[in-house]
């Protein structure tokens, strides 16, 4: 999809006329009862700051400075008609998970009509650029997930009239989606007593930025989670343009794809949620380099033409879908100053009211308590290549006692052999630089597919890298340290946090295997 973004970048190009760009929303835009008017010449054409078109109920969009940067956003059109974008609402409930209702936001008795429960929470379902409920089936995956998960009325959102090339226009499309959502919530709340801040709208790439455009129209909307927000014309640019944590009462997002390709990610980078996640650094994800071939007999054509333009773009939409109800591994996050000091084991601490963890997807709403509407927490997770996605992750420190009688330090690598009630570990941990030495904390991430279950007891050994034989190496152990990280109250961390020693203390020679209990 890279390339492709590019080609329809330069197709919105080739139809400019003047110069400048377009809105989020005009200050004075309200219900006003005319009939659409765009101010331009041709379907494409580059529209100036101060142009503005308006239409019946969504009041006007104009081209404000907000929406001009010279790099960032050098090309602006006013969006297309609400009736060539033709924005649909699919309606799914519970007892009705295959069959939708059609809502019509401005029929009265087909809103009150519907199957909608209004208190039950409604989930919307936005999706991106060149997409629809038909091209791919991720948003009925994620609806079928989200039925399952809870009684929810599931609203599938198909923009598909108004998100096609050229990619500056489907931009400038996204304001009017994003009023038309708008427009329904309300509509749901005059007639079905539908509260906006029981609504959560989930929006994949272009789609996150409709939910921002949303919420910025309502009341307080609940929540938004954005899936890899699209990066090219909203990246660095005001509120009022992108999502922010100002469009709803909790905002969450997952970046997936900040910087796969050198040229064009297509994913933002800027942190713009309560709590944004950046899932393998928000970067590559494990998994994306699968051959096309292996991409089309699991999951068909259609769908491994859009993982091989745009995987780690989707990602975000399968990190999502495998956080509703998976029931094993929580996908915990953690808040860490660079991705280096996460890998590397240096942030495992759900930290002081649980500030520094949160759950990744659907429960990410957990951490709302410890929002601050001044600042996003980055928070970071290291998943597997494939489905589930989700590891049982541990932080391990091993630290090395320093003997009252001179002992030189050794190179060389930690072993352990960890024994649960569930299953056992083998593991080989080498420190970052290649050295044992006596006094220091060797700390390491270890994830692992299979559960440990409790832990009751750990063999310690190490072997010497070094070529003197006719030396006898030794290094004097302290205690092994094993905290779970996938947990996101630090109280519960500490309970479950076993420390281990050597009953002898004696030094242990290199290859040598000694068995060590819980502390006392």
């Amino acid at each position: 999809m890279h390339s492709l973004l590019y080609i329809c970048l330069f197709l919105g190009f080739q139809h400019v006329r003047s110069s400048t760009l377009e809105t989020k929303l005009s200050s004075n835009a309200t219900s006003l009862d005319y009939e659409p008017s765009v101010i331009q010449e041709q379907e494409y054409q580059h529209a100036s700051i101060g142009s503005k078109t308006c239409m019946r109920d969504l009041g006007c969009f104009e081209i404000t400075v907000d929406f001009f940067h010279p790099v960032h956003r050098p090309v602006n059109f006013l969006p297309h008609d609400r009736s060539t974008i033709n924005t649909k609402f699919f309606l799914y409930t519970k007892e009705h998970p295959k069959e939708y209702d059609q809502i019509h936001p401005n029929d009265p008795e087909d809103i009150k009509d519907s199957n909608l429960k209004p208190d039950h929470r409604t989930v919307f379902i936005v999706h991106g650029f060149i997409d629809s409920r038909f091209y791919g089936k991720w948003m009925e995956v994620v609806k079928d997930n989200l039925l399952l998960h809870n009684n929810y009325n599931v609203i599938i959102v198909d923009w598909s009239g108004g998100n096609g090339a050229p990619y500056t226009q489907a931009t400038a499309n996204t304001r009017v989606v994003g009023a038309e959502i708008a427009l329904l919530i309300q509509k749901l709340q005059k007639l079905k007593g539908v509260s906006p801040m029981n609504c959560h709208i989930v929006g994949h790439s272009l789609g996150a930025h409709v939910a921002g455009y949303a919420g910025l129209r309502l009341n307080k909307l609940g929540r938004i989670t954005g899936l890899d927000p699209a990066q090219p014309y909203f990246q660095y640019m005001p509120p009022s343009v992108r999502l922010d944590q100002t469009d709803a009462d909790f905002v969450d997002v997952i970046h997936t794809d900040s910087g796969s390709y050198k040229f064009l990610p297509l994913g933002m980078s800027q942190s713009v949620g309560h709590v944004d996640f950046y899932p393998n650094n928000g970067l590559s994800q494990p998994g994306c380099t699968y051959s096309t071939i292996h991409s089309i007999l699991l999951e068909g054509l259609v769908d491994a033409a859009r993982r091989f333009v745009s995987c780690n773009h989707q990602r975000a939409v399968d990190f999502f879908t495998y956080s509703i109800n998976y029931k094993k591994a929580l996908p915990v996050a953690y808040h860490c100053t660079t991705w280096e000091d996460y890998i590397n084991g240096l942030c495992a601490d759900c930290g002081k009211n649980d500030t520094r963890c949160a759950i990744l997807g659907m429960q990410a709403e957990q951490y709302k308590h410890n929002k601050n509407d001044s600042r996003s927490v980055k928070m970071y997770l290291a998943t597997s290549s494939s489905a589930p996605f989700w590891e049982y992750s541990y932080q391990i420190q091993v630290k090395l006692r320093k003997p009252e009688a001179s002992y030189s330090d050794n190179a060389g690598q930690i072993k352990l052999k960890i024994q649960g009630t569930k299953n056992m570990y083998d593991l080989q941990l080498s420190p970052k630089t290649g050295n044992l030495i006596h006094g220091a904390t060797y700390t390491f991430l270890v994830r692992e597919k299979k559960y440990l279950g409790k832990l009751t007891s750990i063999i310690f050994s190490w072997s010497t890298s070094s070529w003197n034989f006719f030396k006898t190496h030794t290094i004097h152990l302290d205690y092994v340290k094993i905290s779970p990280m996938n947990v996101n109250n630090q109280k519960k961390q500490k309970m479950e946090t076993k420390k281990f020693c050597h009953k002898l203390a004696q030094a242990v020679k290199s290859k040598q295997e000694v068995f060590l209990d819980e502390c006392k």
